[in-house]
């Protein structure tokens, strides 16, 4: 009997573990390929984000960093890393990395990060935390982007809160 008591409390918590890891998936957690280390890039190295993230600064989307914008530093490894060894193969073979995004907005939304960034002149930090500083690889928002978030940026910065202005 208690060898069935045993069966059943482990089989119980590998379920749980299995429903925790689906619940936590779900919740926008999710695994880079590469264990890459932005406080390597911009603290230690003083790399602004607008180096990997191309258009940042100038257009609607800021971008994930392809192939070519880490091959500015990376066709060889620069370190004994195993991170920077599977980046490096990425950049020999031309096989994209598969990165993988943790920030989102809604269809309906229209976000520019241009607007923002340029023209209002708002630091990256504001809205994505400071994730220059860490060094494993960030798996959800480190903050939470809602509309009563933005709606209250805006009203701070006096910028429009005409629906229009946002949705589309």
């Amino acid at each position: 009997m208690r060898v069935i008591g045993a069966t059943v409390a482990v089989g119980s918590a590998a379920v749980l573990v299995v429903v925790g890891t689906l619940f936590l998936r779900s919740r926008g957690s999710v695994d880079q390929p590469i264990a890459f280390n932005h406080s390597k890039h911009v603290e230690d190295m003083g790399l602004p984000c607008t180096t990997c993230h191309l258009y940042a600064e100038t257009g609607t989307r800021a971008t994930i960093p392809n192939l070519e914008v880490c091959r500015m530093c990376h066709t060889t490894p620069l370190t004994e890393s195993p991170e920077e060894a599977l980046l490096v193969e990425h950049i020999q073979s031309g096989q994209p990395i598969p990165w993988r995004k943790i920030y989102r907005v809604p269809e309906h939304v229209y976000f520019s990060h241009r607007r923002h960034t340029s023209v209002a002149e708002i630091a990256c930090e504001t809205c994505h935390g400071a994730i220059g500083e860490t060094s494993t690889p960030v798996s959800r928002p480190m903050v939470k982007i809602t509309m009563d978030r933005c709606v209250k940026c805006h009203q701070n910065t006096a910028a429009s809160n005409d629906c229009i202005s946002c949705h589309r």
